[in-house]
């Protein structure tokens, strides 16, 4: 049982996540607000999908500033979620930062 209701939760984001993206380009950023949401569902229920938003953070840095500012901004038990699709070399520029004087 627990097994169908994760594939339906996977099902669901990925149909919110083309429902975001058909809507993106309306006045209202109802659409940008959807892919997110979709996109943690798909992260919190699915290895693959952290992979895939992993490495599409590590290709493309507009999506990845773009993540890093949700992330910024968010509640700690999704930034949490979120943390875990960060890039290698993001949390290694960090690091490096942060142990800087």
């Amino acid at each position: 049982m627990a097994h169908i209701k994760r594939w339906l939760i996977i099902a669901a984001a990925i149909l919110l996540f083309f429902i975001g993206l058909a809507s993106v380009w309306t006045p209202f950023p109802i659409g940008a607000i959807l892919m997110m949401f979709a996109t943690v569902l798909l992260i919190t229920n699915s290895r693959t999908g952290r992979n895939f938003v992993r490495g599409v953070r590590r290709r493309f840095a507009f999506v990845d500033n773009r993540m890093a500012w949700f992330e910024s901004r968010s509640q700690a038990k999704m930034v949490r979620v979120l943390r875990t699709t960060r890039p290698l070399e993001y949390r290694l520029k960090h690091r490096a930062q942060s142990l800087q004087p």
